[in-house]
Formats: C-alpha cells, structure tokens, sequence
C-alpha cells in the first residue's frame, strides 16, 4: 500500500507537518514514512566523519520520535535520513516508496516551488508523482 511520505527539518517546528500527516495516514488507513532530509549537496563528501555521524545520530533520534507518535495511533511507520538537497531527495524518496501524498512544512515552500513548478520544460517533474500537502503554523 502506498505510504503517506512525511518530510521534516525538526521537531521543534515541525510538529504540525508530523501531526497533518500521521492524521492523513490514520484517515486513509496507510502507513506513513517520516523522512529528515540533511541539506547538503553530496558531491561535497565528508570532511568530518564523526561530526557527520553525529549529525545522522540526532536526525534519527527526531525520527525515532516522530515514528513512535505515528505507533501510538495504531500505523505503521517507517523512517528515512538522507543527506542531499532537499528537492532532489524529496523526488527521489516518493518515486521509490510510490508515495500516496507528501506532507511538507510550508516554510520550505520556496526551494520545493522549483521542484513542483520547475525551470524548464521538461514535465516529469515531481507534481506528477503524487499530491503535495503544505502544512503552515497553525
């Protein structure tokens, strides 16, 4: 069944795109994926594999915590890190789970209006993988 792809930055102020998007997964009866995405393009490499490892340490312990929300409503819940840029990882990540909907925090909204809109004509762009649902503060 496809998942319900929730993307966070943290927990702090992203607890309403975490809530949004566990509710959508309890509604339509799916399981949900909880994603942080590290922003930093990967051609950079590491210079400092114990600060990259802490790093992906604490993105997982928001991650861990996101999941075992999403367990105390009764769904299955995966999670993702993945270091790269944003729109590109967001693509990447709902083309290979074939995600149902993706549920992101509207402050994000300026880099993913290049992803959703694109600049340039070719129209494989990731508006047509599935819905998108921008979530602001509430």
């Amino acid at each position: 069944m496809n998942p319900i792809l929730i993307i966070i930055k943290d927990l702090k102020s992203d607890r309403n795109v975490i809530k949004s998007g566990l509710e959508k997964a309890v509604e339509e009866g799916r399981p949900a994926i909880v994603a942080k995405i590290i922003e930093r393009p990967e051609y950079l490499g590491v210079y400092n594999p114990q600060a990259e490892e802490y790093i992906v340490q604490r993105a997982w312990q928001e991650v861990e915590k996101a999941i075992e929300e999403g367990k105390k409503l009764g769904i299955n819940v995966y999670g993702l890190v993945k270091i790269g840029i944003l729109e590109e990882k967001i693509d990447e990540i709902a083309r290979e789970v074939k995600a149902q909907l993706v549920v992101i925090g509207q402050k994000k909204i300026n880099g993913f209006k290049k992803l959703i809109f694109g600049h340039n004509s070719k129209r494989d762009s990731f508006e047509y993988i599935c819905p998108v649902l921008l979530v602001g503060k509430k």
